[in-house]
């Protein structure tokens, strides 16, 4: 059994732990490696995926993560939840998308990606992102469990929300809108984590910058928003510390009295 932590912070990715350049600065790196010191647990909380980040976890030495917007969550190596969605479900939306909107998809699980074709948005994308387009392979989902969706799109999402009730659609990035089954979000899947370890008693922090971050801040204790973050999540955090390009994680850390 795992030791209970004093404390779980929570860190979103783009806005938030990434800086304007899509790094993590010294300062917040150095915030990471006195958390661990101190017996508190800093979890990576993002729209991405586990593989996506598996390069930065090893270089942020963190081993746990609520990843594709609390579909999945991974805790020191034990898998905690999944939340699939139904492969009826995406057979519709996806024919929906290629064929009423000319839309294409990502199919996503915590351990692969794929794109239903290798198209100009895919690429504009994953080069936003600092990735490689992924394979191509519009069956996927037929054989492996999938527990997130993205339409690359700059726009259009309005048009699926009535059509598909079951299912939740984010824009995360001007080029994609995250989708997910109904009612998942990062704050269900810190939900899940809590009762599932049996840390409902120990103290929750988080930050972040966008509205997918809204249901997390619901969750926690103490939601911290970044300067640079949205009119509507400010709204709803504890305090607003500094943007991500100067030192905000470490600044706040310090004021929690947690480093």
């Amino acid at each position: 059994m795992s030791k209970k932590p004093e404390a779980i912070v929570f860190f979103d990715l783009d806005g938030t732990l990434f800086n304007s350049q899509i790094e993590v600065l010294p300062s917040s790196y150095q915030a990471i490696n006195k958390l661990k010191q101190n017996n508190i647990i800093p979890m990576l909380a993002t729209g991405r995926t586990p593989c996506e980040v598996v390069d930065l976890m090893h270089k942020t030495q963190i081993d746990s993560i609520v990843g594709m917007n609390g579909q999945v969550v991974l805790y020191q190596g034990e898998t905690v939840f999944t939340n699939n969605i139904d492969k009826d479900v995406i057979a519709r939306i996806y024919q929906f998308s290629k064929q009423q909107m000319d839309i294409p998809l990502s199919f996503y699980n915590y351990e692969i990606m794929r794109v239903s074709q290798d198209s100009q948005p895919a690429k504009v994308f994953y080069h936003y992102l600092k990735q490689s387009v992924p394979p191509v392979d519009d069956q996927i989902y037929l054989n492996q469990p999938i527990q997130m969706l993205l339409l690359l799109c700059e726009s259009g999402e309005e048009h699926y929300r009535d059509l598909f009730p079951e299912l939740t659609f984010i824009r995360n990035t001007p080029y994609c809108v995250d989708v997910f089954n109904h009612g998942g979000s990062k704050g269900n899947g810190i939900t899940q984590l809590l009762q599932r370890k049996g840390f409902t008693d120990v103290p929750t922090y988080a930050f972040g910058d966008g509205m997918n971050d809204f249901e997390m801040f619901l969750t926690v204790d103490h939601p911290i928003a970044m300067a640079n973050a949205v009119d509507g999540l400010k709204a709803h955090a504890e305090f607003i510390t500094d943007d991500n390009n100067n030192d905000g994680i470490a600044k706040a850390l310090h004021k929690l009295g947690l480093i």
